[in-house]
């Protein structure tokens, strides 16, 4: 699995096909872990299914770094960073590779 990060908007599912195009991508997985959080669902239960989505074949996943910046006024927003974070950081750990997006430049950073 490789996992490709960066800033909203800044080219990272132009820079997985173009670097990565026999992967499967799951892309804008912190959108996927807000629904799931909004359906009630625990950061266990979110990683768990992950973990089920990729388990076969060549996977990409590319998520927005959401835990940069201006740290949110609501409670579920910032909860909802934190467990981004928390699982992007145990994604990174598992990846083959990781790498980071900025101006559709990417960096391998692992």
């Amino acid at each position: 699995m490789i996992l490709i990060i960066g800033g909203s908007y800044q080219g990272k599912t132009a820079y997985a096909r173009a670097n990565f195009p026999e992967y499967r991508y799951l892309n804008q997985l912190h959108l996927f872990v807000k629904k799931r959080l909004d359906e009630g669902k625990k950061p266990d239960a979110i990683m768990a299914e992950i973990l089920d989505i990729i388990k076969e074949g060549e996977w990409a996943i590319i998520s927005d770094e959401i835990g940069n910046g201006v740290v949110p006024l609501e409670p579920d927003d910032r909860r909802w960073r934190e467990i981004t974070g928390s699982i992007l950081t145990a994604l990174a750990k598992e990846a083959t590779e990781v790498h980071r997006v900025v101006c559709g430049i990417g960096q391998r950073i692992k």
